[in-house]
């Protein structure tokens, strides 16, 4: 029987209690229950079960000390105080997320002005190497930003400094954003000051702390629709007429494949990712979806639809053959996987694993995500073929070698034993 899986998310104060919240609607699968808790004020009281495995969710901005060393020995130390010693599985920090929402970029993008210089500034770290996620956030920009704008990183408390970064700029304006959770001591003291920015000949405006700027971002991105309809999203459909919901997905599909274009490296496919990517189609070949929710059904579940449009969307999804899935839908529906069920998984895992590997997935997808996989059965083989289980097990293997640092993360339901 598979292992009890609970999430957690762990902010480093209540100043992050906000983006907290929000990181715990995002990874609540359809059955889940999420705790939250601050690091520097844990208490055992406040943890979720400890029979299982528990699912860390580091709301931290970069993987420092506190992240890697000394949360683990807080959790360790206080369920062992119950009597507990549960497998921590930590997940990467948030700032390490790749896959902003889009509201993020379109707010950066305005923010600039003509000419003006985007200055990051992230916590230093002391006595080792210094974190990646700040230079890896700055290198995903060049993607979203206009070309050629000017992009540079510094830190608090270590080289390179401010000091240091702010002359080398071209730029006269510079638009500061504190790579920061929220509003702490370093907002508080430590942001570059206009007497500083004058000495070099700069005009500054400093943004809010990342959290905070990327919850203002997505709100500003999902704000709501006139009077008319208060509960309505602006990007959203009518979610009680169906014809309106199967146009607002066509339209939805069209733009996503234009967003997908604009990436460098779209469609290359990984080195080594062709004989997996057959394996797949092998295994795979003729599955359908039969009764299962299909791709369209799972995403408007997600967005918290039901009823007769749930049951109308069935006719609009494809059913018979998921090498039909475009990229477009899959990365515009990459929650499918957590709302779908049991037949459905079957259908779209192979179209969501191949897209992936021919290097078409950018939306945040968890292919191995293990909502509800006792009672699927995915454990033994009521569910998957021996032929489906090995090929899954292959792409799991090939992300282990060839991916981001989250690969190793990866794991299917019946290798969590």
């Amino acid at each position: 029987m598979p292992r009890k899986i609970y999430k957690l998310c762990v902010s480093y104060d209540e100043a992050g209690a906000r983006l907290r919240q929000k990181v715990a609607e995002n990874v609540k699968g359809a059955s889940d229950f999420v705790w939250q808790a601050s690091f520097r004020d844990l208490e055992s009281a406040e943890l979720p079960p400890g029979e299982g495995a528990v699912w860390v969710y580091p709301v931290f901005m970069q993987s420092g000390r506190t992240v890697t060393e000394t949360l683990p020995e807080l959790l360790r130390s206080l369920y062992a105080e119950r009597g507990l010693s549960p497998a921590l599985e930590f997940q990467p920090v948030w700032g390490a997320e790749r896959t902003w929402n889009l509201g993020v970029w379109k707010s950066l993008q305005n923010e600039l002005e003509q000419d003006a210089s985007l200055l990051v500034v992230a916590h230093g770290v002391t006595g080792r190497e210094l974190p990646p996620e700040p230079s890896d956030f700055l290198e995903h920009s060049k993607v979203w930003l206009p070309k050629g704008t000017e992009m540079a990183l510094a830190y608090f408390g270590v080289s390179p400094s401010v000091e240091e970064v702010l002359p080398s700029l071209k730029g006269k304006k510079v638009l500061v954003l504190p790579f920061l959770i929220g509003e702490g001591k370093h907002m508080r003291e430590d942001m570059p000051s206009p007497e500083l920015a004058a000495r070099f000949g700069k005009e500054l405006k400093i943004l809010p702390p990342f959290g905070t700027f990327y919850l203002q971002a997505e709100h500003a991105y999902r704000s709501a629709e006139p009077e008319r309809d208060a509960g309505k999203k602006s990007d959203w459909p009518d979610m009680t007429d169906l014809e309106d919901v199967r146009a607002w997905y066509l339209q939805q599909f069209e733009e996503t494949q234009k967003e997908l274009e604009r990436i460098p490296g779209y469609g290359a496919m990984r080195e080594g990712a062709a004989p997996v990517i057959e394996q797949i189609t092998k295994a795979f070949a003729g599955v359908e979806l039969g009764n299962g929710i299909g791709l369209l059904q799972a995403d408007y579940r997600d967005m918290g639809g039901f009823g007769e449009v749930f049951r109308g969307l069935a006719d609009s999804d494809e059913r018979h053959d998921w090498t039909k899935l475009t990229d477009a839908m899959l990365n515009h529906c990459y929650t499918a996987l957590c709302f779908t069920d049991p037949e459905g998984y079957r259908f779209l895992v192979p179209a969501f694993m191949c897209c992936d590997l021919r290097c078409r997935m950018w939306s945040c997808m968890e292919v191995t995500c293990p909502e509800d996989f006792a009672e699927w059965g995915l454990e033994d083989t009521a569910l998957l073929s021996a032929d489906q289980r090995r090929a899954m097990e292959a792409y799991v293997d090939f992300c282990h070698s060839h991916r981001e640092e989250d690969g190793e993360n990866r794991k299917l339901p019946w290798q969590w034993n």
